[in-house]
Parts: C-alpha cells; structure tokens; sequence
C-alpha cells in the first residue's frame, strides 16, 4: 500500500501514548505538543526553501535541489518564475467520520506551495475523489513515494490522502481535457500542478517511514488530473453541494443533530422519510438540489427551508 495512504486507526495512534517495557522497567514516551512541533517544521521548512533551487521541471516532475556556495542559481524562497504562496489551514483528519470527529488539533497551519499550472478543469471539495500523478520527497531531498501512472484518492471513505496533500488541491483545477491514446493510455491536457511544503501536523506526524523522520515536514509535487463528485449517501444531492453554510467543513453540517453530517445521512432531517425521496417527483424523476420547493411549494421564499431537512414537512410529490 502507498505511504500517502492514511488511515483512521493510525490516525488515533498519533494521539495515543507509546510504551515500551525493558525487563521490569517501563519508559513512557508522550506525543510531543503539536504546537510546539509545527513552530520547529515552519523554521525547517522556511530554510530548506531558502537553501535549494528549481534544477529541472519535467511533464509531470520537478526536481529541487541544494544551492552550491558560488553559484548563481534562485532560491525557491526568492525565484518569481513560480512565486511561492501560502494559506493557512487547519487539519481536518479525522477520528470518526461523526460532527464532533476530528482530531484533537488546533493548530493553525501555513502551507507554502508553487503552482506550476493552475488547470483548465474544475477545482475539487476536499471530499471529491480525485485522480493524481505525485512525487514525494523529504527536506533531504530523498523520494520516499511516487507515482506517474495516476492513483485515485477519496475522503473520507477508501485510500484517503494526508490532510495537507488534500486541501492543497483546492489551489488548482483538473485537466482541460483528455484524450485515449491508441495504445490505451490517457494524454491530459492543460492539468493542475502544485509543489506543497508539508508539515508534520499534516502529514505523518509522530510516525515514521522509509525517508520519513517521526516530525518531519515534507514535499510533494502533485499533478491533477481529474475528479469525480461524490454523493456519499445516495440521496441524490451532490456532497459537495450538502455545506449548507458554505465554510467548506462537511462535517459540521448536521441539520437532525444526531451526530452524523448531512453528506451522509439518508434522512436529513430525521423525518422519516428518506432524502431521496423528499426530492423525487410523481413521474419519478429527480428534482435539482438547489430547486426543491418547501411544504407549500413556494420557490420565491427565500427564508423557505427545503422540504427534505424540515422535519414538519412529510408530503411527497
């Protein structure tokens, strides 16, 4: 399985304490402080984009590497080819999959990234699967995962992704279009291209892997290729379109309030009935999302709350 995969239960270890017993003593070691760890990354990673350069940028690759002491070669840090960028997130790994699931992380996370080709596609949700070609690599600059032939990813069910990788792609957009090869094979034009500087928080954090330090930050290229949007529940109504206060957390919007999000509850509003249905029609057709009418069929209002999360309203078309 591939390293960038990340899963729930490992998830919970990097919160949990590590014990080790040597005859009859025992030492406890603690997770360290993720504040504390975050403010040595930044500095690390600060450094490193002050100390290397752009040597090379292929189709889908880039290579980075050290500055020698009387060359003229540009920082990544100073270079404007490809000005460097940031924007602070927070991590939105996740425990449970219910409201109150994500980690215990408060952090608030700059990520510096270089895109190298925004795209002429569509910028995916953080819960869209998306099709990807990655490089990874440490501050060292030694790869530790890659993959040119393209691997799907999904959140938060199926081969999720690190959190920093993931929210990354909201800074850049899939491919223009494609095109089959008359060998079978894909040529993307016009996708998506991102370096991102990883820090620990949003990676691996406490845990360790070939060319990958426990707290360690690292460095991805990931070259967007395509996405599918999901409906995680069936309902009938896009995920992405399921953020009723439009501040792109999934996960705290939860209209029955019994603990599990509206992209994936069948019942939204705990009436009954199931969502699908509220927006199926007499000919049994789908209504659009956006356009369901509330109990009196007013679509002027628009204070009306939607007949599929009003809990009062039970008549179907």
């Amino acid at each position: 399985m591939k390293k960038i995969y990340s899963l729930i239960a490992l998830l919970a270890l990097s919160n949990a304490f590590i014990s080790c017993k040597d005859d009859e003593t025992t030492e406890e070691y603690s997770v360290r402080d993720r504040a504390e760890v975050y403010g040595e990354d930044k500095t690390e990673i600060e450094a490193y984009l002050k100390a290397v350069y752009i040597k090379s940028i292929a189709d889908n690759d880039i290579v980075l590497d050290s500055i020698k002491t009387g060359t003229p070669q540009v920082s990544v840090w100073d270079q404007t080819t490809y000005p460097l960028q940031s924007f602070t997130v927070k991590n939105d790994s996740r425990n449970s999959y219910k409201t109150d699931g994500r980690i215990d992380d408060n952090v608030d996370y700059k990520l510096y990234y270089l895109v190298l080709n925004e795209g002429g596609g569509s910028t995916p949700a953080t819960i869209d699967s998306t099709f990807v070609t990655y490089k990874g690599w440490n501050l060292k600059n030694k790869v530790f995962d890659q993959n040119f032939d393209g691997l799907w990813f999904t959140f938060p069910d199926g081969a999720s992704s690190i959190s920093g990788f993931r929210q990354i792609l909201q800074k850049v957009k899939t491919a223009a279009s494609s095109t089959q090869n008359a060998d079978g094979s894909i040529s993307y034009v016009n996708y998506g291209r991102v370096v991102v500087f990883i820090p620990s928080g949003l990676a691996y954090f406490n845990t360790s892997t070939s060319n990958i330090d426990a707290y360690a930050p690292i460095a991805f290229n990931i070259n967007l290729l395509k996405l599918k949007e999901r409906d995680h529940d069936y309902d009938r109504i896009p995920s992405k379109y399921e953020d009723l206060n439009n501040d792109k957390d999934y996960f705290n919007d939860d209209t029955d309030g019994d603990g599990t999000p509206d992209f994936l509850d069948y019942d939204d509003d705990n009436d009954g009935f199931y969502t699908k249905r509220e927006i199926r029609k007499a000919d049994g057709t789908y209504r659009h999302y956006d356009i369901v009418p509330d109990c009196s069929d007013n679509t002027t209002n628009p204070n009306r709350i939607r007949r599929y999360l009003d809990k009062n309203c039970k008549n179907l078309d």
